[in-house]
Protein backbone atom coordinates (compact mmCIF):
# COMPACT_ATOMS: atom_id res chain seq x y z
CA UNK A 1 0.00 0.00 0.00
CA UNK A 2 2.81 2.36 0.92
CA UNK A 3 4.56 1.74 -2.39
CA UNK A 4 1.32 2.47 -4.25
CA UNK A 5 0.95 5.77 -2.42
CA UNK A 6 4.57 6.70 -3.12
CA UNK A 7 4.09 5.80 -6.78
CA UNK A 8 0.86 7.85 -6.96
CA UNK A 9 2.52 10.84 -5.27
CA UNK A 10 5.49 10.69 -7.63
CA UNK A 11 3.25 11.07 -10.67
CA UNK A 12 0.57 13.35 -9.22
CA UNK A 13 2.33 15.66 -6.76
CA UNK A 14 2.55 18.44 -9.34
CA UNK A 15 -1.23 18.41 -9.77
CA UNK A 16 -1.80 18.39 -6.01
CA UNK A 17 0.60 21.29 -5.39
CA UNK A 18 -0.97 23.29 -8.23
CA UNK A 19 -4.46 22.67 -6.82
CA UNK A 20 -3.39 23.82 -3.34
CA UNK A 21 -1.76 26.98 -4.69
CA UNK A 22 -4.79 27.72 -6.87
CA UNK A 23 -7.17 27.26 -3.95
CA UNK A 24 -5.08 29.60 -1.78
CA UNK A 25 -5.05 32.23 -4.55
CA UNK A 26 -8.83 32.00 -4.98
CA UNK A 27 -9.38 32.39 -1.22
CA UNK A 28 -7.04 35.41 -1.12
CA UNK A 29 -8.75 37.14 -4.03
CA UNK A 30 -12.18 36.42 -2.58
CA UNK A 31 -11.13 37.83 0.79
CA UNK A 32 -9.65 40.94 -0.81
CA UNK A 33 -12.74 41.59 -2.94
CA UNK A 34 -14.91 41.14 0.11
CA UNK A 35 -13.21 44.00 1.96
CA UNK A 36 -14.90 47.34 1.46
CA UNK A 37 -12.44 50.08 0.49
CA UNK A 38 -12.64 53.04 2.85
CA UNK A 39 -13.29 56.58 1.65
CA UNK A 40 -10.53 59.05 2.45
CA UNK A 41 -12.11 62.14 4.00
CA UNK A 42 -8.96 64.01 5.06
CA UNK A 43 -5.24 63.91 4.25
CA UNK A 44 -2.35 65.75 5.82
CA UNK A 45 1.43 66.02 5.79
CA UNK A 46 3.64 66.33 8.87
CA UNK A 47 7.09 67.20 7.52
CA UNK A 48 10.41 66.64 9.34
CA UNK A 49 8.78 64.59 12.08
CA UNK A 50 9.14 60.97 10.96
CA UNK A 51 6.90 58.74 13.10
CA UNK A 52 6.47 55.03 13.75
CA UNK A 53 3.51 53.59 11.89
CA UNK A 54 1.79 52.78 15.18
CA UNK A 55 1.90 56.42 16.30
CA UNK A 56 0.73 57.67 12.91
CA UNK A 57 -2.15 55.19 12.90
CA UNK A 58 -3.17 56.31 16.38
CA UNK A 59 -3.16 59.93 15.20
CA UNK A 60 -5.22 59.11 12.11
CA UNK A 61 -7.81 57.21 14.14
CA UNK A 62 -8.04 60.00 16.72
CA UNK A 63 -8.54 62.68 14.06
CA UNK A 64 -11.19 60.55 12.32
CA UNK A 65 -13.09 60.17 15.59
CA UNK A 66 -12.60 63.86 16.37
CA UNK A 67 -14.27 64.99 13.14
CA UNK A 68 -17.08 62.46 13.45
CA UNK A 69 -15.92 60.07 10.72
CA UNK A 70 -17.15 56.51 10.30
CA UNK A 71 -14.30 54.09 11.18
CA UNK A 72 -15.97 51.31 9.19
CA UNK A 73 -16.17 53.21 5.91
CA UNK A 74 -13.97 56.30 6.15
CA UNK A 75 -10.35 57.07 6.92
CA UNK A 76 -7.93 59.90 7.61
CA UNK A 77 -4.43 59.63 6.13
CA UNK A 78 -1.43 61.41 7.65
CA UNK A 79 1.96 61.12 5.95
CA UNK A 80 4.95 61.59 8.27
CA UNK A 81 7.67 60.28 5.95
CA UNK A 82 8.75 63.51 4.21
CA UNK A 83 11.75 65.61 5.20
CA UNK A 84 12.89 69.07 4.08
CA UNK A 85 15.95 71.17 4.79
CA UNK A 86 14.60 74.66 5.48
CA UNK A 87 17.91 76.23 4.45
CA UNK A 88 17.85 74.36 1.13
CA UNK A 89 14.48 75.91 0.26
CA UNK A 90 16.25 79.23 -0.23
CA UNK A 91 18.65 77.80 -2.82
CA UNK A 92 18.26 77.98 -6.59
CA UNK A 93 18.38 75.22 -7.65
CA UNK A 94 17.66 73.19 -4.53
CA UNK A 95 20.55 70.79 -4.02
CA UNK A 96 19.19 68.59 -1.21
CA UNK A 97 17.67 65.42 -2.72
CA UNK A 98 15.24 64.75 0.13
CA UNK A 99 13.92 68.30 -0.07
CA UNK A 100 13.46 67.98 -3.84
CA UNK A 101 11.56 64.69 -3.47
CA UNK A 102 9.35 66.07 -0.69
CA UNK A 103 8.51 69.20 -2.68
CA UNK A 104 7.57 67.06 -5.68
CA UNK A 105 5.38 64.77 -3.55
CA UNK A 106 3.50 67.64 -1.94
CA UNK A 107 3.06 69.41 -5.28
CA UNK A 108 1.56 66.25 -6.76
CA UNK A 109 -0.93 65.93 -3.90
CA UNK A 110 -1.88 69.61 -4.12
CA UNK A 111 -2.56 69.51 -7.85
CA UNK A 112 -4.62 66.35 -7.38
CA UNK A 113 -6.67 68.15 -4.68
CA UNK A 114 -5.86 65.33 -2.25
CA UNK A 115 -3.92 67.31 0.37
CA UNK A 116 -5.99 69.14 2.98
CA UNK A 117 -3.59 70.30 5.71
CA UNK A 118 0.10 70.51 6.57
CA UNK A 119 1.96 70.72 9.86
CA UNK A 120 5.38 72.29 9.35
CA UNK A 121 8.15 73.96 11.28
CA UNK A 122 7.94 77.73 11.02
CA UNK A 123 10.69 78.20 8.41
CA UNK A 124 9.19 75.60 6.06
CA UNK A 125 5.69 76.97 6.71
CA UNK A 126 6.90 80.43 5.66
CA UNK A 127 8.13 78.99 2.37
CA UNK A 128 4.67 77.67 1.55
CA UNK A 129 2.97 80.83 2.80
CA UNK A 130 4.98 82.78 0.24
CA UNK A 131 3.58 80.44 -2.42
CA UNK A 132 0.01 81.20 -1.25
CA UNK A 133 -0.39 77.51 -0.45
CA UNK A 134 -2.67 78.06 2.54
CA UNK A 135 -6.25 79.25 2.87
CA UNK A 136 -6.89 82.57 4.60
CA UNK A 137 -8.20 81.52 8.00
CA UNK A 138 -9.67 84.97 8.51
CA UNK A 139 -12.08 84.26 5.67
CA UNK A 140 -12.45 80.55 6.28
CA UNK A 141 -13.01 80.54 10.04
CA UNK A 142 -14.51 83.95 10.61
CA UNK A 143 -13.69 86.64 13.14
CA UNK A 144 -15.04 84.71 16.13
CA UNK A 145 -12.67 81.77 15.80
CA UNK A 146 -9.65 83.95 15.01
CA UNK A 147 -10.35 86.14 18.02
CA UNK A 148 -10.71 83.07 20.24
CA UNK A 149 -7.40 81.67 18.96
CA UNK A 150 -5.71 84.99 19.68
CA UNK A 151 -1.91 84.90 19.49
CA UNK A 152 -1.98 81.40 18.01
CA UNK A 153 -3.08 82.80 14.65
CA UNK A 154 0.02 82.91 12.45
CA UNK A 155 0.08 85.73 9.92
CA UNK A 156 2.34 86.10 6.93
CA UNK A 157 2.15 88.98 4.46
CA UNK A 158 -0.99 90.19 6.20
CA UNK A 159 -2.81 86.86 5.80
CA UNK A 160 -3.87 84.55 8.65
CA UNK A 161 -2.44 81.45 7.01
CA UNK A 162 -1.87 79.15 10.00
CA UNK A 163 -2.25 78.35 13.68
CA UNK A 164 0.67 77.60 15.98
CA UNK A 165 0.52 74.25 17.75
CA UNK A 166 3.29 74.84 20.30
CA UNK A 167 2.56 73.23 23.69
CA UNK A 168 -0.84 71.91 22.64
CA UNK A 169 -2.10 68.57 23.92
CA UNK A 170 -2.10 67.40 20.29
CA UNK A 171 1.65 67.75 19.71
CA UNK A 172 2.43 66.21 23.09
CA UNK A 173 0.10 63.27 22.55
CA UNK A 174 1.50 62.34 19.14
CA UNK A 175 5.17 63.17 19.60
CA UNK A 176 5.38 66.14 17.24
CA UNK A 177 8.74 67.63 18.16
CA UNK A 178 9.00 70.30 15.45
CA UNK A 179 10.35 73.66 16.54
CA UNK A 180 7.42 76.11 16.45
CA UNK A 181 5.00 73.80 14.58
CA UNK A 182 2.30 75.54 12.55
CA UNK A 183 -0.77 73.97 10.94
CA UNK A 184 -2.42 75.35 7.82
CA UNK A 185 -5.34 74.34 5.60
CA UNK A 186 -4.29 73.93 1.97
CA UNK A 187 -6.00 76.53 -0.20
CA UNK A 188 -6.83 73.98 -2.91
CA UNK A 189 -8.39 71.50 -0.51
CA UNK A 190 -11.87 70.32 -1.43
CA UNK A 191 -12.47 69.10 2.13
CA UNK A 192 -12.08 72.31 4.09
CA UNK A 193 -15.08 71.55 6.27
CA UNK A 194 -13.41 68.39 7.59
CA UNK A 195 -10.11 70.26 8.01
CA UNK A 196 -11.84 72.93 10.09
CA UNK A 197 -13.46 70.15 12.10
CA UNK A 198 -9.99 68.83 12.86
CA UNK A 199 -8.87 72.26 14.07
CA UNK A 200 -11.91 72.45 16.31
CA UNK A 201 -11.01 69.03 17.73
CA UNK A 202 -7.37 70.01 18.34
CA UNK A 203 -8.39 73.10 20.29
CA UNK A 204 -11.50 71.70 21.95
CA UNK A 205 -9.95 72.13 25.40
CA UNK A 206 -10.56 75.85 24.86
CA UNK A 207 -14.34 76.28 25.09
CA UNK A 208 -14.22 79.68 23.43
CA UNK A 209 -12.36 78.34 20.41
CA UNK A 210 -14.63 75.31 20.07
CA UNK A 211 -17.73 77.48 20.24
CA UNK A 212 -16.34 79.87 17.62
CA UNK A 213 -15.44 77.05 15.25
CA UNK A 214 -18.92 75.60 15.41
CA UNK A 215 -20.63 78.95 14.91
CA UNK A 216 -23.67 79.05 12.66
CA UNK A 217 -22.11 81.63 10.34
CA UNK A 218 -19.37 79.14 9.43
CA UNK A 219 -21.96 76.48 8.56
CA UNK A 220 -23.82 79.03 6.48
CA UNK A 221 -20.62 79.98 4.67
CA UNK A 222 -19.88 76.34 3.79
CA UNK A 223 -23.44 75.96 2.49
CA UNK A 224 -23.03 79.05 0.28
CA UNK A 225 -19.72 77.76 -1.09
CA UNK A 226 -21.30 74.41 -1.99
CA UNK A 227 -24.25 76.17 -3.67
CA UNK A 228 -21.82 78.34 -5.65
CA UNK A 229 -19.89 75.30 -6.86
CA UNK A 230 -23.11 73.63 -8.02
CA UNK A 231 -24.21 76.79 -9.85
CA UNK A 232 -20.81 77.08 -11.53
CA UNK A 233 -21.15 73.52 -12.74
CA UNK A 234 -24.51 74.30 -14.32
CA UNK A 235 -23.17 77.30 -16.18
CA UNK A 236 -20.21 75.55 -17.73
Amino acid sequence: MRKKLEHWWTYHKGIVIFAVVLAAAVLYVAGTMGKKEKTQILMGEVVNNVQDDAVTTQMEEAILAGIGGDPNGEEVVVDTALTMDAAALGQTPIADANTQDSLATITTYVYAHELDFMILEKDVFDYYCNLNAFADLGELLGAGACEALGARIYEKNGVACGITLTDTAFVKQYGITLLDPVIGIVSGSERKEQAVGMLRWIFEENAGVAAAFSAEEYKAMISQEETGRKDDGKNV
